[in-house]
């Protein structure tokens, strides 16, 4: 379900979504955290039961403390610093990385996460951006479970209301909850993004899910811009008249679909499934006469996960089609080339712990879309692409060390094979691996 925009790949480098792993939630379990992690915040077969159940799921001796010991508040700290490879060919500068081997701090956030009644709970993320330096709603995900039986099968359904497409998904293979799950300092950004990122914190939206015979899961959902109204709470710390929302507003509904068959045996567990969004997006709020272009994005994807003992292992694959159609205002302006462009991604990781402390993953992406001169080529000595292409693939490699339960440190390098249509001269001067980074973070959640 993703949708592209010329602003930028970053939504899977750059601008990854700080991850969750929530301490209130094992102190209301009664459980340690690697009942629903392996390494936070990859989940478990458990740990997608209890986000099933509306993180409601709680230990007799939890239910029996005063309520003012069951507050379900928890926080979190991450500081990193990004080293990127060459940040002046073809003539960038230091205002073009301005967090550049600079140690920041990434992110402070205070969690909601837990349950709030029988059969209800959420997980509420406000935080400090340490990045775009503002404070705001990142996650909201409040939840109604129960259980029912339908043809002799235990189903377990519920409504979820959340501020961002696929956050309300129980797998680690989809654009909110995928590797590399915390985003980095770093800048370079190519001609295409996943819009479902830059939908983020900015939609309000309400679905409906459910988990059959613990083999189909389903969910249907609807998305609208939380700019006004009574869910704009949920888009707290968004700046609606800031350039960065050109190709992120929502014109009127953007429902979203998801569909997946999973299977558990012994310590293995496969899920298959699709899922998708259509959505009609303002080329410009600010310029209404620019209408909206329309987006139609069609997911698979793959997980596979291995638990037994002191060893965990996973991979995942996703591949998107999209289809986007430009509106005539657009073409007219002369801000694309053509009407009618596609683009695909596919994202392939892999990833091994031992005694959920020593372990890392890697991964391989790679985009490709239609050539488009007026969309791509924008003459941006960083971002711009000389050939019009929007074409990007490379690898990630990540290590991480979880010295305590609560605390992770991570070192990861990314590798650009390609960026923006070419290995060299994707803007003269600067080649794809001028953009390589490397980024080391530190986690704390307490």
């Amino acid at each position: 379900m993703i949708l592209s925009v010329p602003l930028s790949l970053g939504g899977l480098i750059a601008t990854a979504p700080s991850a969750r792993a929530v301490p209130s939630m094992a102190r209301q379990t009664g459980y340690e955290c690697s009942k629903c992690h392996t390494v936070f915040p990859e989940l478990t077969p458990y740990g997608r039961r209890f986000k099933l159940g509306a993180f409601a799921d709680s230990s007799e001796k939890w239910d029996e403390r005063p309520w003012t010991q069951r507050l379900p508040f928890s926080a979190a700290l991450q500081g990193s610093r990004t080293s990127t490879s060459d940040t002046a060919a073809g003539g960038t500068g230091s205002s073009d990385f301005p967090q550049n081997d600079k140690t920041i701090l990434q992110t402070a956030a205070i969690y909601y996460g837990g349950k709030i009644m029988d059969n209800a709970g959420a997980l509420v993320q406000y935080n400090y951006d340490g990045i775009e330096k503002r404070w705001g709603v990142e996650m909201f995900d409040a939840r109604y479970a129960n259980g029912v039986t339908v043809a002799g099968r235990e189903m377990t359904y519920g409504v979820t209301l959340n501020n961002s497409p696929t956050v309300s998904d129980i797998y680690n293979s989809t654009p909110a909850w995928g590797f590399p799950h915390t985003g980095s300092a770093a800048t370079q950004m190519p001609a295409a993004s996943i819009v479902d990122m830059t939908l983020a914190s900015k939609v309000s939206g309400v679905g409906v899910y459910g988990m059959w015979d613990d083999l189909l899961y389903f969910e249907l959902a609807n998305y609208r811009t939380a700019k006004t109204g009574f869910f704009r709470f949920m888009a707290l710390g968004q700046s609606w008249n800031s350039d960065e929302l050109a190709g992120s507003v929502v014109e009127g509904n953007s429902p979203y679909w998801r569909l997946a068959l999973q299977k558990e045996w012994g310590p293995h567990s496969v899920a298959v499934g699709t899922y998708g969004l259509v959505s009609r997006l303002k080329q410009d709020a600010n310029v209404p006469s620019l209408g909206a272009n329309r987006y139609r994005d069609i997911a698979y994807d793959l997980n596979y996960q291995f638990i037994s003992g002191e060893h965990s292992a996973s991979s995942r694959l996703t591949w998107i089609n999209e289809r986007q159609r430009r509106n005539n205002a657009v073409i007219s302006e002369g801000l694309a080339s053509n009407s009618i462009n596609t683009l695909k991604t596919l994202r392939i990781d892999a990833h091994y712990y031992f005694r959920r402390q020593w372990g890392g993953g890697v991964q391989y992406f790679r985009t490709t879309g239609s050539t488009d001169e007026l969309l791509y080529n924008t003459g941006d000595s960083l971002m711009g692409s000389t050939n019009g292409s929007p074409n990007t693939k490379g690898w990630i490699a990540e290590i991480n060390y979880l010295p305590v339960t609560n605390v992770k440190l991570a070192l990861r390098y990314t590798w650009f094979q390609q960026f923006n249509g070419a290995s060299t001269d994707y803007v003269p001067g600067r080649n794809a691996s001028d953009n390589n980074s490397l980024f080391l973070m530190g986690w704390v959640l307490f």
